[in-house]
């Protein structure tokens, strides 16, 4: 132990300590009373264990078969010569819908500014979506966010709410069973220059996705290109996959930046198959093509730019 430290005032002794990873605090504070101290005394000028996934659970588990919200997260761990490849250690707690409260507490002794991958799967438990977007800032791109939830006869703001604090990621999945529950048609996710992937998966007789949110997601992402779609019927598919065709053409008022994108999408029936496929080769759809695709490949067609004369492309698949 270095008694030179041991005679410096506590402020100083925080300042110091506030350089150290939080993995490498622990041996700190357990060298000496005074350390132990000042580090409490702190807390909040202390590095926090740097979250890089976390995944929040509903169900009932094998133990004890109780209806519970298991939260698993990896901490990256950082070696004491911070030459060495970053290391990440996965943990899991496990909590009662009554004990909620400890949700909080977990919270605030981590940090989320390192955050990458996210995922919620929850059957109504909504109030945990509550509590993380008070801890949400998505300060930087993330690499996955998937939002997993079903909710019957209760408010859905809870789930807004989270979804409107999105901004940065690579990709987004939405699961969404919202069944009879009515959404503002206005409704968007402001996720502005980082989206490549979005897969968009609604239950019968959901109906959160609008063409406003889609419009959205097309305009303000430019490398945007990669999309997956599952409806039960036929008209909200078609309003995606046509709303998604004319944004993407639309970028021709803002100057010429062509590109091929894939939708890969999945149908509950033959007759919403033949529906789509009549629809992709009517003169409604905005990019043409002369032969019909045998097999995965529903559709593939394009459109010619009439300023530049490049093409615009589209490709159409069974998932």
């Amino acid at each position: 132990m270095d008694f030179g430290l041991l005679s410096l005032p506590p402020e100083i002794l925080a300042k110091i300590f506030s350089y150290i990873t939080w993995n490498e605090l622990v041996n700190v504070k357990l060298s000496a009373r005074k350390f132990y101290f000042v580090t409490e005394k702190y807390l909040k000028d202390m590095q926090k264990p740097k979250l890089c996934r976390i995944k929040f659970l509903n169900g009932c588990f094998p133990d004890d078969y109780k209806d519970r919200i298991k939260i698993t997260f990896s901490i990256l761990i950082t070696s004491a010569n911070r030459i060495e490849d970053i290391n990440e250690i996965e943990k899991e707690l496990r909590l009662l819908p009554s004990e909620l409260g400890q949700l909080n507490s977990f919270l605030q002794k981590v940090d989320l500014t390192l955050l990458n991958y996210l995922d919620f799967s929850l059957d109504n438990y909504t109030k945990v979506m509550q509590i993380f977007s008070d801890y949400f800032n998505n300060p930087n791109i993330m690499d996955s966010i998937h939002v997993d939830v079903t909710i019957f006869r209760k408010d859905p703001g809870n789930t807004l709410s989270f979804l409107q604090k999105i901004q940065k990621v690579k990709k987004l999945k939405l699961d969404l069973r919202f069944p009879y529950i009515k959404i503002s048609r206005d409704f968007i996710i402001p996720v502005k220059n980082s989206l490549l992937e979005l897969e968009i998966e609604e239950s019968l007789n959901t109906a959160f996705i609008n063409p406003r949110m889609i419009n959205y997601f097309v305009e303000n992402n430019p490398n945007l290109t990669s999309y997956y779609l599952c409806y039960e019927k036929f008209g909200p598919l078609k309003m995606v996959i046509e709303t998604i065709a004319k944004a993407e053409l639309s970028r021709r008022n803002n100057g010429c930046f062509h590109r091929e994108i894939f939708i890969r999408i999945e149908y509950g029936t033959d007759e919403i198959l033949f529906a789509l496929i009549r629809y992709f080769y009517s003169e409604q759809f905005p990019y043409k093509s002369r032969y019909v695709q045998p097999g995965v490949i529903l559709y593939k067609g394009k459109s010619k730019c009439p300023v530049c004369g490049e093409f615009d492309i589209i490709a159409i698949a069974n998932y």
